[in-house]
């Protein structure tokens, strides 16, 4: 499957490809370190301590330079990388946007109200609102928005992140009031208009973003450049005055990790948007730079065939579970920035409280599964991955942890592109999984027997009879009760070892005030102003 559409970053590198020799050898030596300490369960054992983004008195005016990961795409219909969506998401706006704390703001929608049963969302919109070129807002451009991202014909990344509306679903009620007709009950619908290709454009564009860009947003986009980056000047009749602060922005973008750090360092930029944990090494002890944090749903999915042997015996998926010391992977390969997570992606973020016994790693227990399911000696595996924040030290960890067990580690460690050519495809494949505002997006998106991003071919009629109730069931205890449930079934037959749940960490220069971290990576500059 070629295309990646999950909001996960595009190509990265291992820090230091490109950054010269003394910071390139001192990162090496980090992360060797780094795995040989998690192994030993030593490393990373210091707590962070992360200064808060500092507040104030916003002031006017200023620039400001943004580091981001390279951006594939700008079109809002098919962006599919980090990079493309920090650029658009100053352009144009969603609906609503998840806090960090998963409330959500009003923006471009003022109020949303569910039908009794749970299938139709009725959405009043924000009245006085303009595009860039002047023309009023309507429910016109947003049933238009929706109806175009949903199109099978498009191959929007939101068709496959809301498979539950069609495009007869979307209608106007009337100019400033749209309707959304769901297949089935969703209780959570809003968030889904956060995704991050949702974003409002005119009714009448035709895909031609970077030539014509154009939306309600903070900012204008006045130059794009692919591979290079953006140039943004002040909306001056943007809805929320006296928002923005700044009068301009550039988002510059970068091929990997070191080089956003270096520069950085040097003042050439004054922010981050995402780095991790090892990236960050370098600047934690930085005076003039801010290391900002998010709870996060972040995480790692080792998925296992189940398909193909060896993993279609779920024994054997369970023994590779058994093999992971998880508090020493948070410890070595995040510093602590982690939580330990039990083989299910509902985090401690959501508001689901999931009740399951933590899996402890047990080697001796692992060997004993192997031999009853017929590898008493274990087996040789390949294990792909791609060149992307920890994954390579992940997956060198990995092949530590299973040796023990017998199970002998053949690495694939691939650049991003040709790894999401066949990441669904492969029989041992370690993949990043970024945060959704709503539990049952990630859920469905992965392990619904139908998903399309399915990459353990795991199908389970009950998990899935589970998931259908989950995502109607608008009571949080009931959700709760639900998702532990479909936990426990996770947990018990392991499509995919889930170790932990990242934290995101972003970084910026200490003048720079207002900016938040996010759980989704999203890029937010409305708050965002500079102190003299």
């Amino acid at each position: 499957m070629v295309k990646r559409t999950d909001g996960s970053f595009p190509a990265t590198t291992l820090p230091g490809l490109t950054a010269a020799g003394s910071t390139r050898r001192q990162f090496l030596a980090g992360a060797s370190s780094l795995a040989l300490g998690a192994a030993l369960g030593l490393a990373g054992t210091a707590a962070w301590t992360l200064p808060a983004s500092a507040q104030g008195t916003p002031r006017r005016g200023g620039s400001l330079k943004i580091a981001v990961p390279a951006a594939t795409s700008i079109d809002p219909v098919r962006l599919n990388s980090s990079g493309g969506i920090a650029i658009v998401q100053q352009v144009a706006e969603y609906l609503v946007y998840a806090e960090p704390d998963l409330t959500l703001r009003p923006v471009l929608a003022t109020s949303w109200e569910p039908s009794e049963d749970g299938k139709v969302w009725t959405f009043a919109l924000r009245q006085g609102v303009k595009f860039h070129d002047g023309r009023p807002l309507t429910a016109d451009d947003v049933v238009a928005t929706f109806q175009r991202l949903v199109d099978p014909a498009n191959a929007s990344p939101a068709a496959g992140a809301m498979p539950f509306l069609k495009k007869e679903g979307v209608a106007k009620v009337d100019d400033h009031t749209v309707r959304f007709t769901l297949d089935r009950p969703i209780g959570t619908f809003p968030y889904f208009t956060h995704t991050y290709n949702c974003v409002i454009l005119p009714a009448d564009y035709a895909g031609n973003f970077a030539e014509k860009p154009i939306g309600t947003g903070p900012f204008k986009l006045v130059s794009y450049r692919p591979q290079e980056g953006a140039k943004f000047e002040r909306n001056a009749d943007y809805w929320d005055q006296p928002k923005p602060y700044l009068d301009r922005l550039e988002i510059q973008t970068f091929e990997s990790p070191q080089p956003m750090v270096l520069a950085l360092q040097s003042g050439d930029v004054q922010v981050v948007q995402q780095l991790s944990y090892i990236d960050a090494q370098g600047i934690r002890s930085d005076n003039n730079i801010t290391l900002i944090q998010a709870d996060a749903a972040d995480h790692r999915q080792l998925c296992m065939r189940t398909d193909m042997k060896p993993f279609d015996d779920k024994r054997v998926r369970q023994a590779v579970a058994l093999c992971f010391d998880r508090p020493a992977m948070v410890r070595g390969l995040l510093g602590g920035l982690a939580d330990v997570a039990n083989d299910h992606p509902i985090a401690p973020i959501y508001p689901e409280q999931i009740e399951l016994a933590q899996r402890q790693a047990n080697v001796a227990q692992a060997r004993q599964l192997l031999a009853d399911a017929g590898y008493p000696q274990g087996f040789p595996i390949d294990l792909y991955t791609h060149q992307y924040l920890e994954l390579p030290q992940f997956a060198a960890l990995a092949q530590q942890m299973l040796a023990p067990a017998g199970i002998k580690v053949n690495l694939k460690v691939e650049p991003t592109n040709l790894y999401y050519n066949h990441w669904t495809e492969v029989s041992f494949g370690l993949t990043d999984w970024t945060s959704r505002p709503v539990a049952a997006q990630i859920l469905a998106q992965s392990f619904r027997g139908s998903a399309e991003w399915n990459a353990a071919h795991w199908k389970n009629e009950a998990f899935d009879a589970l998931l259908a109730r989950f995502e109607a069931e608008p009571d949080v205890e009931r959700r709760g009760k639900l998702g532990s449930e479909m936990a426990a079934i996770l947990n018990d037959e392991v499509p995919a070892v889930i170790a932990y749940f990242n934290k995101n960490l972003r970084a910026a220069r200490t003048n720079v005030k207002g900016l938040t971290g996010s759980m989704s990576n999203y890029l937010d500059m409305t708050r965002t102003w500079l102190d003299a």
